[in-house]
């Protein structure tokens, strides 16, 4: 009776262990992943002008959608347009006095330099009036580029300095997720890869496009401090183009990146060998 007891004893030690032998194989060849964070970064573009000025009108909003050359603000050009007015009425007066003189030059009756004195004085004044209509078109503050206006950083009736934006454009094309991935990983990202990443809003997903794999600086290595059986790794600032969903991403939210653990290949293949 008491072999029998000691047989099923014996008996339910076996299948445990091999449960548990089966359940650690179940474990090991399951492929860890480990989780890199990136931020979302964008084309953003200060949208000013070289001329300070009152502004008088902002034509668009937080939000809005432009084209490149669309109006986005108008400056105060009431001074600069009565210096035109009074430069224009000076150079018709000098054109008729040139005129007179042109004739009378032709007839004898003045002589050249004075005719050239008459001359050089018109040409300054078309070209004091160009210049004043260069600054009349810089006034008129037109976006840059195809995009969005993500921020208004001035209003209507504020003093705008030289090269102060008045609101800022960001391009929903140009739109990036930026890591730091050692490169023990980097047999897994390749340039044009397409890959998906998490976020942590809600459900969102991303989808990406590989387009830049490049070292970061000397201190981003990782140095052991023991010279056994350690190298030193360096990391690797990879860029990945935002492909769908770029309207639902700001500047500086976070996505994740999900890659296998690379002891898990090594272990792979030594486990081939």
């Amino acid at each position: 009776m008491k072999s029998l007891h000691t047989k099923w004893v014996l008996f339910l030690l076996s299948a445990l262990v091999m449960t548990a032998c089966n359940d650690i194989k179940l474990t090991n060849d399951k492929k860890p992943e480990s989780e890199f964070q990136g931020y979302i970064e964008t084309t953003q573009v200060n949208v000013t002008t070289r001329m300070p000025g009152r502004i008088v009108d902002i034509l668009v909003d937080e939000g809005d959608h432009v084209k490149q050359g669309d109006t986005v603000a108008l400056l105060d050009t009431r001074e600069i347009m009565a210096n035109r007015k009074a430069l224009v009425a000076k150079l018709h007066n000098v054109a008729v006095n040139k005129r007179r003189l042109e004739h009378l030059y032709k007839v004898g009756a003045v002589p050249k330099q004075k005719l050239d004195e008459v001359t050089t004085g018109y040409q300054m004044l078309q070209a004091k009036i160009q210049a004043l209509d260069t600054r009349i078109a810089d006034m008129v503050i037109k976006a840059p580029m195809d995009g969005v206006i993500t921020l208004k950083v001035l209003e209507k009736n504020q003093m705008m300095p030289p090269g102060m934006p008045v609101v800022i454009e960001t391009d929903p094309q140009g739109t990036w997720a930026r890591f730091s991935i050692p490169e023990t990983y980097l047999d897994q990202l390749h340039l044009g890869d397409q890959v998906t990443m998490q976020t942590n809003a809600g459900h969102l997903t991303l989808k990406g496009k590989i387009i830049q794999i490049v070292p970061m600086a000397s201190f981003a290595t990782h140095t052991p401090t023991t010279s056994r059986d350690e190298r030193d790794v360096r990391t690797f600032d990879v860029k990945i183009l935002i492909l769908d969903h770029q309207k639902d991403v700001k500047p500086g939210m976070s996505v994740f990146l999900k890659l296998k653990s690379p002891h898990q290949s090594s272990d792979d293949q030594t486990s081939k060998s």
